[in-house]
């Protein structure tokens, strides 16, 4: 068997604007051999050696740190150069592109001097980029730090421990304390339908007081979507994340740029012009992503919180908030708590 190492193999595909489909087509392999690399799980060797012959690598250039054929480059390349405090221990998620524009890998964090301490760690990849957009990009990638110093500790947003960029700038960290290994969309892809009816009301009260207490500190999350609320192993509470793109009230330099598509946020947010009404409209599809599932359809979201048997008003309330005029939305969160916390309660 053979180790490749998920995140040379995603670099080298997104190079060549390959989906992971097409790189199973080009190497003439299975779909399932290139979920197996991307998971981290072993291979033939012949099917690691396709994999790299597609995407005009040595094959021994892409095998994995527990490979027993792998060799240590003079330079260790990717999340595995690790960060002062940190080191990575294994990948979470498969690379992908974030709302900003930037490549990133989720992985497993060991503190490397305290054994009992863990952490999430995200580490975008900037080699790719010329020096001066690098810098450019340093208020962006230090914005999700910003937001929890402003909010202190909460129950319901995750807690920072760094952000900061590795030798040459060629990669940049950010390491939250360690919640769980699940989002609640992988939740909800695992489960292969709606969040269990006993605990919503728990799961939609903890995602509000987070959003709850952003504004209460001048922040618009803007990006809430299942995919950025982490399940906790210890106690299941819903934790936020991933602010990166947060916005702040006080005025300081917004880190919007071109917004891909992306069917929980708001539609004004593509415009520039934010406040907290625009996380209102983001939990109302998200309470009706957990309300279905994976098969979740946001233009059927008014037809899914009308059916959803909820308390009268809580629903009313949630339909209101999915309205697309802002203006047709509560002003704040402060009802919508009143009726989760009376729900969550009973």
């Amino acid at each position: 068997m053979a180790y490749l190492d998920p995140f040379l193999v995603d670099r080298a595909r997104l190079s060549r604007g390959w989906s992971l489909k097409k790189l199973a087509v080009e190497a003439d392999v299975d779909y399932r051999t290139i979920r197996d690399v991307i998971e981290d799980r072993g291979v033939l060797f012949s099917k690691a050696y396709d994999i790299a012959q597609a995407l005009g690598r040595n094959v021994l250039v892409l095998l994995a740190p527990r490979d027993p054929r792998y060799k240590p480059p003079v330079k260790l390349a990717g999340p595995w150069s690790g960060s002062p405090e940190w080191e990575p221990t294994g990948y979470l998620d498969q690379g992908r592109a974030a709302p900003n524009g930037l490549y990133y890998i989720v992985c497993r964090m060991q503190h490397r001097h305290t054994a009992s301490k863990a952490g999430r760690g995200k580490f975008y990849h900037l080699s790719w980029l010329p020096p001066a957009k690098r810098e450019g990009m340093r208020h962006q990638l230090s914005r999700h730090a910003e937001v929890c110093a402003r909010v202190g500790i909460h129950p319901q947003i995750v807690v920072n421990h760094t952000s900061t960029p590795v030798a040459n700038d060629e990669g940049w960290w950010v390491v939250d304390d360690w919640v769980g290994e699940s989002t609640l969309a992988q939740r909800l892809r695992d489960n292969n339908g709606p969040w269990p009816r006993e605990t919503l009301p728990r799961l939609l009260l903890d995602m509000a007081q987070g959003l709850d207490v952003l504004h209460r500190a001048g922040i618009v999350l803007r990006e809430l979507a299942p995919a950025r609320v982490l399940i906790s192993d210890k106690d299941g509470r819903a934790v936020l994340t991933d602010f990166e793109l947060a916005k702040l009230l006080d005025g300081s330099r917004s880190v919007s740029g071109d917004w891909p598509e992306d069917p929980f946020r708001a539609p004004e947010v593509d415009g520039g012009v934010t406040t907290v009404r625009a996380d209102l409209y983001s939990f109302a599809l998200v309470a009706g992503a957990v309300l279905v599932g994976p098969e979740f359809d946001p233009g059927q979201v008014v037809d899914i919180l009308g059916a959803a048997g909820m308390p009268k008003r809580l629903q009313r309330l949630l339909v209101d908030c999915s309205e697309p005029v802002p203006d047709r939305r509560p002003p704040d969160l402060s009802a919508l708590l009143k009726e989760l916390t009376r729900w969550a309660e009973k």
